[in-house]
């Protein structure tokens, strides 16, 4: 699926999740999409409207395998009534203890991202995550909870796990990066009522 389709920024994309249930992504600056609360059974879009509201959340995809996992066709722009979307620059970008020492609240053997910083990576695309401005250092809850939950993570995603998180939605309304869990402990209280959790996070931690 999806081989022949090229990156074209604010075009939208077809994707399927399973052999019935159909929803649609943005491109953005490549290699980050949104994704929307918009569904159904074949793929066939017609005219759609799409809303601020209807944002779900933005992430770094692992193009190549999202385009050829998931990706069944690339829809312009011009198809939708869009004109009001928004993308929003800020992103939370973990501590890891080699690059974050001062920040970084584990130890050796720990899980490898934990605890974060905002920062804002602007919408053309250029700047790195790692030079980025910082907007907020060292979240913590529960004082930034809202922003922790709000703003998404700068690690990249697979298809698989992108699948996961959008079928997920689907079925049961949950709306969440998984690997937030480890990098933020505490965040959510109900983990084991939601297990078996989303590819994203490794085995020992589903």
């Amino acid at each position: 699926m999806g081989k022949r389709i090229t990156w074209n920024p604010e075009d939208f994309v077809s994707l399927k999740l399973r052999s019935n249930l159909y929803t649609i992504g943005q491109m953005l600056n490549k290699p980050a999409m949104q994704f929307f609360d918009k569904f159904n059974h074949d793929g066939n879009w017609g005219e759609t409207s799409l809303r601020n509201d209807d944002l779900l959340f933005k992430a770094f995809i692992s193009t190549k395998d999202v385009i050829k996992d998931l990706a069944v066709e690339r829809l312009p722009k011009e198809k939708f009534n869009s004109a009001d979307l928004k993308y929003d620059s800020l992103w939370i970008k973990p501590y890891t203890l080699t690059m974050d020492r001062d920040h970084y609240k584990g130890k050796q053997g720990d899980f490898p991202f934990l605890g974060g910083k905002i920062v804002d990576l602007g919408t053309s695309g250029k700047i790195s995550t790692t030079r980025a401005p910082v907007i907020q250092e060292d979240l913590t809850l529960p004082t930034d909870r809202e922003l922790i939950e709000r703003i998404e993570l700068t690690n990249m995603w697979s298809s698989a796990s992108l699948n996961d998180r959008l079928c997920r939605f689907f079925d049961t309304g949950i709306d969440r990066d998984d690997l937030k869990f480890e990098i933020f402990p505490g965040l959510w209280n109900d983990r084991e009522k939601i297990r078996p959790l989303t590819c994203r996070l490794p085995i020992p931690f589903r």
